[in-house]
């Protein structure tokens, strides 16, 4: 890998993993701001990097508008279906922020990295695309990860182990007092 590639994974890994733990500070520490507003100021600031982007590509503002006037009208249905995923992943950023209050940074990083997890296996069931060995390999090991993050191979029992809450800020099972009692 030739270092620019390597520099690009390194800000890419660098910036995922800060902004989850950004998140993590915040609604943590500062709790008092609404979810809702911070994902669409968020995605106001991408929208607007966009659009100045758009806007060199296309020569200035007039020729993006014309670009994109044309563009709606003839593709409209094409604008329609991508309105669709659009939504999705404001609503995804979103459920981050209710995930980064409730869920340790490791937990909540593995829990979300397995959007690559179920993007392969639709790809492979719905699209009929056809995985390397090393993908379906680096598919495992995201699975054993995820695995061992939730706690699923933890020795102790769980239930007690002097840790309150499960220690992951992840509900553990269980609905009664545990007095073992009856109603009545």
């Amino acid at each position: 890998m030739r270092w620019p590639a390597a520099a690009a994974l390194g800000l890419c890994a660098a910036q995922n993993a800060g902004s989850f733990l950004l998140m993590r500070y915040s609604k943590l520490e500062h709790a008092d701001y609404s979810d809702m507003v911070a994902v669409l100021v968020a995605e106001g600031i991408k929208l607007a990097i966009s659009t100045a982007a758009y806007a060199v590509e296309c020569g200035g503002l007039p020729g993006m508008a014309r670009s994109l006037r044309g563009d709606l009208v003839e593709r409209r249905a094409e604008w329609m279906r991508l309105g669709v995923p659009a939504l999705m992943y404001t609503a995804q950023n979103f459920l981050l922020f209710v995930g980064a209050a409730n869920l340790d940074a490791s937990a909540q990083q593995l829990a979300y990295q397995t959007k690559i997890l179920f993007t392969a296996l639709f790809a492979r069931t719905l699209l009929g695309t056809r995985l390397g060995s090393a993908q379906w390999l680096s598919m495992l090991l995201l699975v054993l990860g995820v695995l061992c993050v939730q706690g699923a191979f933890d020795a102790a029992p769980s239930g007690g182990g002097g840790r309150s809450g499960g220690g992951h800020g992840h509900a553990r099972g269980g609905s009664g007092n545990g007095s073992g009692g009856g109603g009545g």
